[in-house]
Parts: structure tokens; C-alpha cells; sequence
């Protein structure tokens, strides 16, 4: 089928971005130049012009922190902690005191982080003892914070995974890892511990393809929020049950959240591609695919995704206001000389000689 909604028709309306990604997202070494920052940083203003975002959220740790101060107001960033698989690179005392210290230097958030599986032996849950004071200090201090859930049911299946996942080891059919219904759990177990913790569940917490499940959770846990970043099996299984989830999107619609997964390493194009693939979804009711020019994680299917064409009082609550109501109506101003302070004692030269140049 030809598209036929172009950016130009899509609502005249704010958008904010919440799940981006830039730079390096660990709290190990250095892994970009400071050319390569600013390279990536036009990058990004590209991808907000052309793509007609108001703003954008970026994890990416420290990096974030310098698209701040190059670009005031155009970026909310958020704070690293580390992925369950991944804790041995940041050890914490006091959970409390470094998110203070995060918020000081200009974050705004925490994440993306969360539990994307890894074999059992490197795994620590996200409700066990490495997290211990981490959630109690986002709720008590009203930090949001953007967590990643397990994955796609099909990544446990031999004969379901698709071969983009298979080619990257996203898959847990061979060797012992955690199963989908574990990783619920840790999470879950969190949500009840903390009633009023912020936080946002990326992927649509990987439930689309239940949606009776999925209005249980929302019920049950009043707290938590679901972004649209693409796994694109997201929109293919709304589809599926288009008439149903248009329901739920606009019961729910103060609990969903715009987001692409858009990333450095993508092209211009690729990154406008998502941005149009969720667009197109919730505006139009059109039969539609995944265009041809996408990047190679959005699978092509043989059946076509059906849009929700919602209201315009529910997109604006998607686009923007949902985000503005959890991470505040502008970003948190930069610290830059405390920022370079802690930078230099981190030995993050690129990101100190790239922030510098901007002063």
C-alpha cells in the first residue's frame, strides 16, 4: 500500500521524544572523541528538526550532559545506573546521595536501565540487593526513571525469534537465563514496594500480545507507564486487536509515552522512519508497513499495521504532557563548572574538552 500521511499532515502538535539514545551509555572508559560528540550532537538536532520533536530525552550517562549544555533546553537527559548485567560497573554506598549528586549536575532522570536478560550467572535482580535503596531513593525524591523490562516473548523461542535478534545473541532459548515471567516478577515486586515511584516501562513493557493482561497491570499498578518505543511487534500485535487497544490507548491515555529508540549509530533516514512509524500509527487509520528505508531491528511483516487514529485530547497527553507531568516542563539547567569538576576526576577527557568549547 502507497503511505500516504507525510510529516507535513501529522497534528501540529508538541512532541517529546523519551527514549533516545546517545553517546556511550556505560560508567566505564571513554569510548568517543570529543569531535565525534559534536558530530553526534548535530546529529541529534537534525533528527529534532526534520523529524518535528519538540524535545528529546537521551540516556547515555555523562555524554548526555554535554547535548545540555551545547543545546539549552532542547534535551532532558537521564543518569546512569547500571543494567542487571552490568552492576559491576558502578558500585553505590549510598543510593540516595548519588542521585542526588546526579540531579545536582543537571539530570534529570535515571535511564534507560532495567533488566534486559543476561545468563543467570551475571544477572542481579532488580529487586534483590544491588538495587537496595535505589528504587526507595527515586520515589522519596521524585526522580523518574526509564526501565527496560525483559524482551519480546518470541527471544525464548527457537522458532519464533526473529533472525535481526538471532544475529545479535538477543535470544535465551540456548543456556540459563532468567525467564520472561521472572523479569515480570522482579519488577512487579518493585511496584508494590513503591506506590509512588516514577517510572516509565519501555517497549510497552513487552505486553502487547495480552491485551487482557496488560489492563490488569495498569489497574493493579497505578504508578506505572508504558512508552511506545519500537519492538515493532508492538504495533503489529495492536493490529492484530486494533478496535480493543484503540480502547485501551484512550482509557490509559495518560499513561503512555511517545518514544523511538532512536540512536547514533542510525541514519538520518532510519531515525525518521521510527518517528513516522509511531506517528502514522496513532494518527491515521491507514493500512501500512514498515518502510523500506528502516533500520534492520524493525521486522517486515506480511500483514499490515492498522492505525489507531486517536483523539487529539489523547495525543497530546502522549506526545508531551505525560512526559511534562513526570520530568518537568523544561529540563533542569547544567551545572557546567561542577560537571567538568566530577568530569576531569572521572578522567572523561572528550567530554570535558567538548563541554568546555561550548562555555
Amino acid at each position: 500500500m502507497v503511505i500516504s500521511m507525510k510529516f507535513s499532515q501529522f497534528a501540529d502538535l508538541p512532541v517529546v521524544d523519551a527514549h533516545v539514545h546517545f553517546g556511550a551509555s556505560s560508567a566505564g572508559k571513554a569510548q568517543l572523541t570529543a569531535e565525534n560528540l559534536r558530530k553526534q550532537g548535530r546529529f541529534m538536532v537534525d533528527v529534532i528538526k526534520k523529524g518535528r520533536l519538540s524535545q528529546i530525552y537521551v540516556s547515555g550517562g555523562y555524554a548526555g550532559l554535554y547535548l545540555k549544555a551545547k543545546y539549552p533546553g532542547m534535551f532532558y537527559a537521564g543518569g546512569y545506573v547500571p543494567w542487571s548485567g552490568n552492576t559491576e560497573s558502578l558500585k553505590v554506598n549510598d543510593w540516595n546521595s548519588y542521585i542526588i549528586s546526579l540531579i545536582h549536575l543537571g539530570f534529570d532522570g535515571i535511564g534507560e536501565m532495567g533488566n534486559k536478560p543476561v545468563l543467570r550467572s551475571k544477572h542481579e535482580p532488580l529487586d534483590g540487593s544491588y538495587y537496595k535503596g535505589f528504587w526507595e531513593a527515586c520515589e522519596s525524591l521524585g526522580v523518574p526513571v526509564l526501565c527496560h523490562v525483559a524482551d519480546p516473548e518470541e527471544f525464548w523461542d527457537e522458532n519464533l525469534a526473529p533472525e535481526w535478534a538471532k544475529s545479535r545473541g538477543w535470544v535465551y532459548y540456548h543456556d540459563d537465563y532468567p525467564t520472561k515471567e521472572e523479569l515480570y516478577a522482579e519488577m512487579e515486586n518493585v511496584l508494590d514496594a513503591h506506590p509512588d515511584l516514577k517510572v516509565v516501562l519501555c517497549h510497552f513493557y513487552f505486553i502487547s500480545a495480552d491485551l487482557e493482561r496488560a489492563e490488569k497491570f495498569m489497574n493493579r499498578y497505578e504508578n506505572a507507564n508504558l512508552d511506545l518505543t519500537l519492538g515493532i511487534e508492538l504495533m503489529y500485535n495492536i493490529s492484530r486487536r486494533r478496535d480493543d487497544w484503540r480502547d485501551f490507548f484512550i482509557k490509559y491515555q495518560e499513561r503512555i509515552f511517545f518514544g523511538t529508540d532512536i540512536a547514533t549509530w542510525q541514519t538520518l533516514q532510519e531515525a525518521l522512519d521510527r518517528i513516522w512509524l509511531i506517528r502514522n500509527f496513532l494518527e491515521s487509520d491507514e493500512e501500512f508497513f514498515t518502510p523500506q528505508t528502516a533500520d534492520m531491528l524493525l521486522t517486515r511483516y506480511k500483514e499490515p499495521f492498522i492505525g489507531l487514529k486517536l483523539p487529539e485530547g489523547a495525543l497530546r497527553k502522549i506526545y508531551c504532557e505525560n512526559f511534562k507531568r513526570l520530568w518537568g516542563d523544561e529540563p533542569r539547567p547544567l551545572d557546567t563548572d561542577r560537571v567538568i569538576d566530577v568530569l576531569q576526576k572521572k578522567g572523561r577527557k572528550e567530554l570535558v574538552t567538548a563541554i568546555k568549547s561550548v562555555k
